[in-house]
């Protein structure tokens, strides 16, 4: 299962999260099936084929359209597809760090470690499929964990500016040229980078307490965040572009972080999207998808698909109750996911561009 880092800028997150205590009910799901919005498009029919990785599902897999990764705590090797069939090429991680983002994209490739402790600065190579080469990331320098993003050749990671403020670099994958960004204020942070096809979102937070307020941003053409309309005052949690406008989730009860209610707003209209996992949304092949964990002893989990104007399910497990799907994870338009359930794991792929 990937489970996205949270950093030593964890210092800063543990205040956008507050403090767990009781739980609270969860709603039940609503229909597999949402109809559009007023004034958006009609829904879509492309159905998805679902492929297993033949990969043991208790190993991180991302299956991308010329390789695939599969990552351990301590390295990531990737495995040609196609032509390049049965090539491999290794590439461990700093020796003291632990396999953090594994992003692909046709035949580059980005991997980010975390590392325990005080430590501030973090690591990061980007690497040459066609070579085998892996280049390290060193300017800016990379911030110790937090989540990294790839779109286009475009990367984007958290670095530390002026005073140890948490700042958003991008860099050039094919060259390595990279530069610093927007910084964010002083007591404040972000995390839940997601970046697609149609833009690349994050989620703010400030220093207040108990519970801190969250702000949901796009980048503009400046790559500097900026809020976008829909979400609910200090609400929000995940956010991603769509051709149509945006999805995103919020916490309805911060005592139950991990349960966010989620929305879409398409050609102006806004759309409930209903119960979801916090965390899981992941933009892939200009889809937005999202988790939804069983709402009873007789319900799968499943993977929601918000495709600009329709929700449906795109995949379910075949365990139920006791079962939950890991992160999405998507390269190339492809989407691998993962369930971890008592009548057997699973282990997924399927095209989605």
């Amino acid at each position: 299962m990937h489970l996205r880092a949270r950093m030593p800028i964890a210092a800063l997150l543990l205040v956008a999260t507050g403090c767990a205590e009781e739980s609270a009910p969860v709603d039940a799901d609503p229909p597999a099936s949402t109809p559009a919005p007023s004034g958006s498009a009609a829904p879509s029919t492309r159905e998805l084929t679902w492929k297993p990785t033949e990969h043991d599902p208790g190993q991180r897999v991302i299956v991308g359209a010329r390789w695939t990764a599969l990552a351990s705590e301590s390295e990531v090797v990737f495995e040609g597809r196609g032509e390049d069939g049965g090539e491999r090429i290794a590439i461990p991680v700093d020796e003291a760090g632990t396999v953090d983002a594994v992003l692909l994209e046709g035949d580059t490739a980005v991997i980010s470690a975390g590392f325990g402790g005080e430590t501030t600065a973090g690591w990061g190579v980007r690497v040459d499929l066609t070579t085998g080469q892996a280049t390290e990331v060193v300017s800016p320098e990379p911030a110790n964990g937090g989540d990294w993003a790839l779109v286009d050749d475009s990367l984007y990671y958290p670095t530390l500016g002026e005073g140890d403020t948490l700042c958003l670099a991008t860099l050039a994958v094919s060259d390595g040229n990279g530069e610093d960004g927007w910084c964010a204020p002083a007591r404040t942070g972000f995390t839940n980078l997601t970046a697609g096809t149609h833009g690349v979102g994050l989620m703010s937070f400030d220093a207040a307490r108990p519970v801190s307020c969250r702000t949901l941003h796009l980048l503009d053409d400046t790559a500097t965040p900026s809020p976008v309309e829909g979400p609910s005052d200090c609400k929000g949690w995940d956010v991603t572009a769509t051709d149509t406008g945006i999805v995103w989730s919020e916490v309805p009860d911060e005592r139950r972080q991990e349960v966010g209610r989620f929305e879409a707003l398409a050609d102006g209209s806004q759309q409930e999207l209903g119960r979801g996992t916090t965390g899981s949304l992941t933009p892939c092949g200009g889809d937005a998808f999202f988790v939804r964990d069983p709402a009873s002893p007789q319900d799968p989990a499943r993977l929601m698909r918000w495709d600009g104007s329709a929700l449906t399910v795109a995949w379910q497990s075949s365990s139920r109750g006791n079962v939950f799907l890991g992160d999405p994870e998507c390269a190339d338009g492809i989407l691998t996911v993962t369930a971890f359930g008592e009548d057997g794991d699973q282990q997924v792929w399927a095209s989605v561009g």
